[in-house]
């Protein structure tokens, strides 16, 4: 039941993230300059509902993508702000924002 639960929570992330992003582009981009830290290369988020068929990991079982240089800015940005972390990964993310 509680990968069920994930899969809801964070798939009605991906839309509210999605949403936000449209109609806040310049928000977003300033909130960006604020972010902290750097990506674990985890591939947690690239399956934080459904796992993206573009992930795969190399021989160091870091996540790579197979778009990296064409990949949605869905994907570049993440998370663009403290609020856009999907709430099961916020602690295992290599990025943060000060509260």
């Amino acid at each position: 039941m509680q990968n069920v639960n994930i899969f809801i929570s964070s798939f009605k992330h991906q839309i509210w993230r999605r949403y936000y992003y449209f109609f806040n582009k310049e928000e977003v981009a300033e909130s960006i300059k604020k972010r902290k830290g750097e990506c674990k290369r985890c591939g947690l988020c690239c399956q934080a509902s459904i796992r993206c068929p573009k992930l795969f990991y190399d021989d160091n079982d870091l996540a790579m993508c197979k778009i990296h240089d064409h990949k949605p800015d869905m994907c570049k940005i993440y998370p663009y702000n403290g609020r856009d972390f999907f709430p099961h990964l916020k602690d295992k993310c290599g990025f943060s924002y000060a509260e």
